[in-house]
């Protein structure tokens, strides 16, 4: 199973240690005692609703402090990936804190691009942050399955059904164009804990401060 550097030089970016053991297991700490609720999706007309064959985590709902450290050191790295990306964004998205527990999932999808959503279609760069790592044997503090799966990853035709499964680490952070698809397989044990966001264009820019966990999260 690949780690970060190959998705580096497949082009997409990586940071492997964006978040501290410790910074990540803080987080943990907080998402595992706040409230949850089912993540949704978006699609056009519809607004946001759950769909459980589709998508099955839990959204955390946590306190705007907690919050807003982790907003603060995505938008620091947004001159990086502007660089990288070669793409112009305003700002990325309130996190939203999600747990995958054991059969959690979240089948192929991009984040933006072709969506019919006003909303997702203002996304170019995605992000996610692992908090813990996978295990092969239930370990405390790790999970087991629940890949990051890309696709498409490789030009040509043969490989858009090709999906590259990347290796976790916590405190990983890994950024890609919000048109890629991608997936995460179900989890087979333990919780996947993650921190996901997303950088737009900005020309388009969604209200200050985004949906959050509990306050109509996009999903």
């Amino acid at each position: 199973m690949p780690g970060p550097h190959f998705f580096r030089t497949a082009g997409l970016f990586t940071v492997p240690h964006f978040l501290s053991p410790e910074a990540a297991a803080d987080l943990r700490l907080h998402m595992a005692n706040a409230p949850a609720e089912k993540a949704g999706l978006i699609e056009g007309e519809r607004g946001e609703y759950v769909d459980e064959t589709v998508r099955k985590v839990e959204s955390i709902i946590l306190p705007k402090e907690v919050r807003s450290p982790i907003k603060r050191q995505l938008l620091a790295i947004l001159p990086e990936l502007e660089e990288h990306f070669r793409v112009k964004l305003g700002g990325c998205e309130s996190p939203h804190y999600l747990i995958y527990r054991p059969g959690g999932f979240f089948k192929a999808h991009s984040d933006g691009g072709s969506s019919r959503n006003p909303f997702t279609q203002q996304r170019r760069v995605s992000i996610v942050v692992f908090l813990n790592a996978e295990s092969a044997e239930p370990a405390a503090g790790t999970y087991g399955q629940g890949r990051l799966t890309f696709y498409s990853l490789l030009k040509g035709p043969v490989w858009e059904r090709c999906g590259f499964d990347l290796e976790a680490e916590t405190g990983l952070l890994i950024a890609f164009p919000s048109e890629m698809v991608h997936e995460v397989t179900p989890v087979s044990h333990g919780e996947r804990y993650t921190v996901a966001s997303w950088f737009y264009a900005p020309e388009e820019e969604p209200p200050a401060e985004t949906p959050a966990a509990g306050e109509s999260s996009p999903g």
